[in-house]
């Protein structure tokens, strides 16, 4: 008779695991990540930042000033004869190196190649 009983607790038991599990409640539902927006860009961002950072205001060490004149220009009305050897022109899906040489004038444009502000490094 003890036998038995165990026999039959053991089945039951294993029924038990057997059987569907216990429907899941809905998660409830996450709010949306919020557009980033400029103000919550970091310097780790590989968006190009136009804004000037501190170093970028000690000195003009890559001749930017006398370029200045092509902010809100098209990048391509600048004559190459005028840009500093060491130039590059940056759009907002450009990668570069990140590597700060002072002697390098960085001209960052939007899209559509419209110079937003020039940098040193």
């Amino acid at each position: 008779m003890k036998m038995r009983a165990g026999l039959i607790l053991g089945l039951a038991l294993m029924a038990g695991a057997c059987s569907a599990p216990a429907p899941e409640t809905a998660p409830e539902a996450a709010e949306p990540a919020p557009a980033e927006t400029p103000e919550a860009a970091t310097e780790t961002d590989t968006a190009v930042q136009p804004e000037m950072n501190p170093i970028d205001t000690t000195d003009d060490t890559c001749g930017m000033a006398a370029l200045e004149t092509y902010v809100g220009q098209q990048a391509s009305e600048i004559p190459e004869a005028e840009m500093p050897e060491n130039t590059r022109v940056v759009g907002p899906d450009d990668q570069v190196t990140m590597d700060y040489v002072p002697t390098r004038l960085n001209v960052l444009t939007d899209a559509e190649g419209l110079v937003l502000s020039l940098k040193c490094g």
